[in-house]
């Protein structure tokens, strides 16, 4: 779907550089907020969808790739949420 928008991009800048940094902001945003964690990881688990899902058979025959780099998106964004919460919880005790 990325290349769709910008189709003279290097495939491995959505892989390496934009999906983890939303998956990085989608930590930080709800350990902010306060949201709940499982909702941010399963979008975390789609977001290979948007440089993958081009067409029906691209994803058929990416499904693997799905799997991986959405497992680890979605670890990335829990280690952010939870490195936040601790973070926020150490300068509200300080204070």
């Amino acid at each position: 779907m990325i290349y769709l928008w910008l189709s003279g991009l290097n495939p491995l800048i959505p892989t390496f550089i934009v999906c983890p940094l939303i998956a990085i902001v989608i930590g930080l945003l709800l350990a902010r907020i306060g949201g709940k964690i499982y909702a941010g990881l399963g979008i975390a688990l789609l977001l290979p969808l948007l440089f993958i899902a081009s067409d029906l058979t691209t994803l058929k025959a990416n499904l693997d790739a799905w799997a991986l780099y959405g497992i680890v998106y979605a670890v990335l964004t829990y280690v952010v949420y939870k490195l936040t919460v601790s973070i926020a919880g150490k300068v509200k005790s300080v204070r």
